[in-house]
């Protein structure tokens, strides 16, 4: 099949690529802990804005409304009443659908 010589070449072929596979290896992982300390900064300035999140996601719609009113012209007294009579009678109509007098007791079947 294979003469000694041959064997002995495929040997050291073989000897060469574990080698250079060592080699290669080594230097996946410097490379691996380079890219570990440049990006190392991330986790630090991500940190606040996490902690953060939650308070943010409250206080992102009350700086909406804020910033959308202050664009707006101050509106003047008889805006503001109307505005509010406007609403009276939707809200008196759901607060009359809740209301207790509003509900009517079920007829109680007689005992048997």
């Amino acid at each position: 099949m294979f003469g000694r010589k041959e064997l002995d070449k495929l040997a050291l072929e073989k000897q060469t690529l574990v080698a250079e596979s060592g080699l290669n290896r080594l230097a996946v992982q410097a490379e691996l802990q380079n890219l570990r300390s440049a990006v190392a900064w991330v986790n630090e300035a991500t940190r606040w804005p996490r902690k953060l999140g939650p308070l943010l996601t409250l206080l992102a719609p009350l700086v909406g409304f804020l910033l959308a009113r202050g664009s707006r012209r101050p509106a003047s007294w008889f805006s503001r009443v109307a505005a509010a009579v406007k609403w009276l009678g939707p809200l008196y109509t759901l607060w009359k659908s809740f209301s207790i007098s509003g509900i009517t007791p079920e007829p109680e079947e007689p005992a048997a």
